[in-house]
């Protein structure tokens, strides 16, 4: 028996949906680093960016397999290090990094509030800002169970250095939940937007 979710009918058991998920991080990593190859970088970016999505696949497979005990939190995951691996191929132009008890990317958090520390940092003669995921979202969200976030608006506003707070509160913390949060920073010349990129994390409570 395994724990039931409302996709739990895709497999026959969590080792068998683990096995898949991680069957399949493995080769959709090929894709995209065949797209790292047609950007037709340096050989030391391509390289960097190759290793990157290695890592990725490697942290990610790990966390479905120590983690992923219901097949949301391997849909988290799974879909955690896709959005990580489509960012690394993206790669980042301006600086964009987020922390949490001195972890970055996969943190693993006690059972209380989730305090991120995000930090940007643009290029000369440019600004930073946070904007909204997509037209309905603020962020890309997922969690295996209700998570209330807080931020400031202020992060919304242009500026030389982005310093600020997101922080994730799970409504039950007696459960061990799985979230994956995607925040979304412009890089702005005047009014203008230049860049954007997301930044993926994934946090899991213990």
């Amino acid at each position: 028996m395994f724990a039931s979710d409302t996709d739990s009918e895709r497999a026959t058991s969590i080792e068998d949906y683990q096995n898949t998920c991680s069957e399949f991080i493995t080769d959709i990593s090929m894709d995209y680093k065949d797209w790292v190859d047609r950007y037709q970088l340096s050989e030391s970016e391509t390289k960097t960016r190759k290793d990157t999505i290695d890592h990725i696949v490697k942290n990610t497979n790990d966390w479905i397999t120590r983690f992923g005990n219901t097949i949301k939190k391997i849909d988290i995951i799974m879909n955690d290090g896709i959005n990580k691996m489509a960012e690394t191929t993206a790669g980042y132009p301006f600086k964009i990094d987020i922390t949490s008890a001195n972890q970055n990317r996969y943190i693993i958090h006690e059972k209380k509030p989730i305090k991120l520390n995000l930090k940007s940092f643009p290029r000369n003669n440019r600004q930073v800002r946070i904007c909204n995921y997509d037209k309905d979202s603020v962020f890309l969200l997922g969690s295996s169970s209700q998570v209330e976030v807080k931020y400031s608006n202020k992060s919304f506003e242009s500026s030389d250095l982005l310093d600020e707070f997101i922080v994730l509160k799970p409504v039950q913390f007696d459960t061990e939940d799985a979230i994956s949060i995607t925040v979304k920073v412009e890089e702005l010349e005047g009014n203008i937007v230049k860049e954007s990129r997301g930044y993926t994390t994934l946090i899991v409570t213990r």
